[in-house]
């Protein structure tokens, strides 16, 4: 990978949320759905009708959403003429990442990370602000993946479960969603980047057992967070990836005894806690489940969540 990396922090977002760019009324109380990151959606959530006007409107809320507080991201349309307006709209202070929906080869990443280095030279931002996150949509997408995932700005891979689906022809199932989210986690855990999938359909809004099961199954595969189509989704997405009492618990009984066992003397090579052996791969994730669990801690930096029951069949963002 050459050029510039950026959106890293990405790792750090659990939830990103939905918003149709074009609705005044769900966008003027975004920022208090609890979710980690907007997106800010030019693509399927506008009709082509209203696109021009929700280009016209967008700095506007770009600007009043970043001073909430808020990481703020823009899905832009998949074509290249429709992302080069998108992204003369777009592309501002507080701006930090774009969207682009139907990646499937490098070269579209690459041609859209030119196009915002001119962007930024001609806002006065500093080269490298605003980064990529790349939509896996197709079967053919997952066979680019590594390509993808270490294109120039690229912090995070997604995946868009409901298009995928279409594109194979059959329903969006867990059977059909949880390989594609292990590649997706893999490519992107490989390159040292966030990802964000689900092995269920995010038009589910009525299952929240169900939604909660497939976000314990997708941190279990290594994902890093999920995109969220409605505020009911951001809660349970947020308790699947707490940190867990039980793991934290054991982490620290790891590294308290390997401390105790090498106080005033050479690390050891092994040791036994809870009846199973740890060593130094387990060690080192036994310190990462404890920075994870001090990070999350409740210190201003995660923010409480919103709203977790439907407000009506419109208060959700665009197409999966």
């Amino acid at each position: 990978m050459t050029g510039t990396r950026t959106g890293t922090e990405l790792t750090a977002r659990r939830s990103l949320l939905f918003v149709p760019a074009g609705d005044e009324r769900l966008l003027a109380r975004a920022h208090r759905r609890g979710a980690d990151g907007l997106i800010l959606d030019l693509e399927d959530a506008v009709p082509a009708s209203g696109k021009e006007a929700a280009r016209l409107a967008l700095p506007g809320h770009l600007d009043r959403l970043a001073a909430e507080g808020q990481y703020l991201v823009v899905r832009t349309g998949a074509d290249r003429a429709d992302w080069e307006q998108d992204l003369r709209a777009a592309v501002r202070p507080g701006l930090r990442a774009v969207m682009l929906p139907k990646a499937e080869r490098p070269e579209q990443l690459a041609a859209m990370a030119a196009f915002l280095r001119v962007r930024e030279r001609e806002c006065g931002l500093p080269d490298g602000s605003v980064g990529l996150i790349a939509l896996i949509e197709s079967p053919a997408a997952l066979f680019a993946l590594p390509a993808l995932a270490g294109a120039d700005r690229v912090g995070a891979l997604a995946f868009g479960s409901e298009d995928f689906s279409l594109a194979l022809g059959v329903a969006p199932t867990p059977s059909v969603l949880t390989e594609p989210c292990r590649w997706i986690a893999l490519a992107a855990s490989a390159a040292g980047i966030a990802s964000f999938a689900l092995p269920l359909s995010l038009a589910v809004l009525d299952r929240p057992d169900a939604l909660a099961d497939a976000a314990r199954q997708a941190r279990e595969l290594g994902v890093t967070g999920a995109l969220c189509v409605h505020p009911a989704q951001v809660a349970a997405v947020h308790t699947a990836w707490a940190p867990d009492e039980a793991r934290t618990a054991w982490a620290r009984r790891v590294t308290t005894a390997w401390d105790a066992a090498g106080a005033g003397g050479p690390a050891p090579g092994a040791l036994r806690v809870d009846g199973q052996m740890v060593d130094a791969p387990v060690l080192r994730r036994a310190r990462a489940l404890l920075a994870e669990a001090a990070a999350a801690a409740p210190t201003g930096t995660i923010r409480p969540t919103g709203p977790t029951g439907p407000t009506g069949p419109t208060d959700h963002g665009g197409d999966r």
